[in-house]
This record gives C-alpha cells, sequence and structure tokens, in this order.
C-alpha cells in the first residue's frame, strides 16, 4: 500500500471533523446568499468568508488527500 493509499485509508479524526464543520458552515452561507434581501456591506462579507472557508476546505482535502483530482 502506498503512503497516499494509506493517508485515505487512515483519516485523522480532527482533520475529518474539521472539515465536515467547514463544509457546513459554507454550505449554510452559501444558502443563506442565494436567498439574497442583504444590504451589500453583510453580502460582502458573507462573500468573503465563503471564500475563506472555501481555502480552508481545500487545504484540509489536501492534507487528508481527497477532494479535486487534476
Amino acid at each position: 500500500m502506498t503512503s497516499r493509499m494509506h493517508a485515505a485509508v487512515c483519516l485523522p479524526l480532527f482533520d475529518r471533523s474539521e472539515l465536515d464543520r467547514v463544509r457546513a458552515e459554507r454550505e449554510e452561507l452559501l444558502k443563506r446568499l442565494q436567498k439574497g434581501g442583504r444590504d451589500a456591506r453583510s453580502r460582502i462579507r458573507m462573500e468573503q468568508k465563503v471564500n475563506r472557508l472555501t481555502a480552508a476546505q481545500v487545504r484540509l482535502e489536501s492534507q487528508l488527500g481527497i477532494g479535486r483530482k487534476h
């Protein structure tokens, strides 16, 4: 078994639970943004938070060896 495969099999529990939390928070913010009804400042802050959460999600997926493959 290669080290890459081993990493995918033995996911660190903390990183996995953190990834699940980030994904859930990001999805919730995206739903709220799609509903609309926010002033420009609130919308921009929410969009910035979505961007930060997306970056965190990509970083965690990379650490765990999951996510998008190019």
